[in-house]
């Protein structure tokens, strides 16, 4: 049984391509029967689509196909990636890296002793 996924893409594109990671093959609109092979989006929309899974876990790669450039895929693991509505969002939103979390919480900490220092010091 596959995967029902909704693919969010958050902006327009000229030409975009959603894949299956287990046949290696374009994806197909379940709502429109739309190849999702180099289309264009021209604003924020949702593509509606099955994904298959071998031992209990599948994929979808999100690109932008652009002519004469190799595509930077996006690669999502279903089901992990999903969120509670059964959705991914294309592109990625970006994360925190550990790095700037540390170091966010070092100048929290050093904030937090200046401070308190400075109230000792009235």
């Amino acid at each position: 049984m596959p995967y029902k996924v909704d693919v969010y893409i958050s902006k327009a594109y000229a030409s975009l391509t959603v894949k299956d990671w287990v046949s290696d093959s374009p994806c197909v609109d379940t709502k429109t029967g739309t190849k999702l092979e180099k289309v264009a989006v021209n604003h924020p929309t949702t593509f509606y689509v099955l994904i298959g899974h071998s031992n209990g876990v599948g994929g979808v790669t999100v690109y932008e196909t652009v002519p004469n450039v190799d595509p930077v895929p996006s690669d999502y693991q279903i089901p992990l990636e999903l969120d509670e509505a059964g959705k991914i969002t294309f592109p990625k939103p970006m994360r925190a890296l550990q790095s700037d979390l540390d170091n966010l919480d070092a100048t929290v900490t050093a904030l937090t002793q200046q401070i308190a220092g400075n109230k000792r010091g009235k």
